[in-house]
């Protein structure tokens, strides 16, 4: 049985750790079953740290061909995987994680077309394909809601994160019964055990420390909340005053990369904060969940630090934020645009308040989504059950 992962990978925190979620998921339910990713998704040394296949992808630009895979000779294909390499006749599940990749806050229109083309060949040569809980949406675009129309029932399952892209879908399709609405997946996998975090020349326990998250779509014209673009870093630059005077150490996380970096050097040059680079999202999750306080605005920073009790404040720059914080009923903690200084202390306040009911709140709800979470992979392993393996299907 070979599964191809899509749509995530190692070019941030919040991708990989969605890979190590989906991994692990995969091997307790398929223990057999060989993963394989396509080039795009990361190195050679980084796809062998899950052991995964390269699958060749035979299209470039508008230009598809991946249909003549299915008329390559048998006896080619298996040399082909005998040395690592799938194409994707040679698939029998495809688990599609893009996150936000199928909205017009991205350009879409050519990833769309492709979509559309390869649902319809997977719909006809019996190949699962299995959207999981992602952000859809909007699809404003005439050429990507025509595709939306015209391919996603072609999917086998389809689970869209929150309400709110389960509209967009069915704006442009209709009831589709295989539609469903699933939080993010990653609350189950664990993060490692983290008690103290190295700042500059000396080491903290991090029940003293302010973690910060930043984001540089904040300032993105992406942004659906445009008032962010000129309070964001000043906001920032706030709350690491406010920390400190609530007597904590505040550093920040880097949870993307480049350019994350470019936006905490911007900060520093104003306001020296200790920065820590972490590259095992296992270890950022650990982080995050064992800090005093939480700032983030990291949609999978955000999950991570929830997903384990902590307060965490956030910041929004698309309508998965914001449903996420109404998920864990804490809306109390997503600061508003143009955030006033007295507005953030007092959210602030609030999250650092041991005696609230927050705490229980958010515990309840996270028991909740990962209860939702179990039965979301028992519907996607279902789901797959009643399609044939490749070998039935090559013997059909």
């Amino acid at each position: 049985m070979i599964i191809e992962i899509k749509g995530v990978g190692f070019e941030n925190k919040g991708a990989h750790l969605m890979l190590l979620a989906i991994v692990e998921q995969l091997r307790a339910r398929w223990p057999n079953a060989r993963i394989a990713m396509a080039r795009s998704c990361g190195t050679a040394q980084q796809r062998a740290t899950v052991s995964a296949l390269l699958k060749c992808s035979l299209r470039k630009s508008w230009l598809d061909l991946n249909t003549l895979a299915y008329y390559l000779p048998r006896w080619l294909r298996r040399a082909l995987i005998g040395i690592g390499i799938v194409t994707e006749a040679d698939l029998d599940v495809i688990l599609d994680a893009s996150g936000f990749a199928y909205s017009d806050q991205w350009p879409a229109t050519l990833r769309m077309w492709h979509l559309k083309r390869e649902l319809g060949r997977c719909k006809k040569y019996r190949i699962p394909y299995v959207f999981l809980p992602q952000a859809f949406g909007p699809f404003s675009d005439s050429g990507t809601g025509a595709d939306v129309a015209a391919s996603f029932s072609q999917a086998a399952l389809i689970c869209a994160r929150e309400s709110q892209s389960h509209q967009h879908i069915t704006k442009h399709t209709g009831s589709l019964d295989n539609l469903a609405v699933y939080g993010d997946f990653t609350p189950l996998i664990k993060g490692h055990e983290v008690r103290l975090v190295t700042l500059d020349d000396h080491q903290l326990p991090l029940s003293y420390a302010a973690c910060i998250v930043p984001n540089h779509n904040m300032l993105s014209a992406r942004n659906v909340h445009p008032s962010w673009v000129s309070r964001y870093s000043e906001m920032l630059v706030e709350a690491i005053e406010y920390y400190r005077e609530r007597g904590l150490t505040p550093f920040f996380l880097n949870h993307e990369g480049a350019a994350d970096s470019e936006l905490i050097a911007t900060i520093n040059r104003r306001l020296p904060t200790p920065v820590v680079v972490e590259n095992d999202p296992l270890r950022v999750k650990g982080l995050l969940g064992a800090s005093r306080a939480v700032l983030c605005s990291r949609y999978h920073g955000c999950i991570s630090a929830l997903s384990q009790g902590v307060a965490c404040v956030g910041t929004s720059w698309s309508h998965k934020y914001d449903a996420l914080y109404a998920e864990y009923a804490v809306t109390e903690l997503l600061l508003p645009p143009a955030v006033s200084t007295e507005q953030l202390r007092r959210v602030i306040d609030i999250s650092l308040d041991c005696e609230s009911d927050l705490q229980q709140r958010i515990g309840l709800r996270s028991a909740a989504l990962k209860s939702e979470t179990e039965w979301m992979w028992q519907t996607v392993q279902r789901t797959v059950g009643q399609y044939p393996l490749t070998d039935e299907r090559n013997e059909g």
